[in-house]
């Protein structure tokens, strides 16, 4: 039997990747329980508009302390706070 070898292409990827604009995300410190039970935390907001609308939302839970925007990337990236 003759050994496989492999050959990995050492130069990086030069595709271009177009340019997305970042999507937003909720995220809430509750006051207990888990904010599984929240849909605002689950949905992807495409302009920071959109995300702020729906914190109005989820402030309704008597739960939810404080919110705040972080973008949709790995990892997440803090955007700010929204008070009630």
């Amino acid at each position: 039997m003759c050994p496989v070898t492999m050959v990995l292409d050492e130069a990086p990827s030069t595709i271009p990747r177009p340019a997305s604009p970042p999507a937003f995300r909720l995220r809430p410190i509750m006051r207990q329980g888990t904010a599984s039970s929240i849909p605002e935390t689950w949905e992807r907001y495409a302009t920071i508009e959109n995300a702020r609308a729906a914190v109005k939302q989820t402030y309704h839970d008597d739960r939810v302390l404080r919110l705040f925007i972080v973008t949709d990337d790995v990892p997440p990236r803090f955007v700010e706070w929204v008070e009630r």
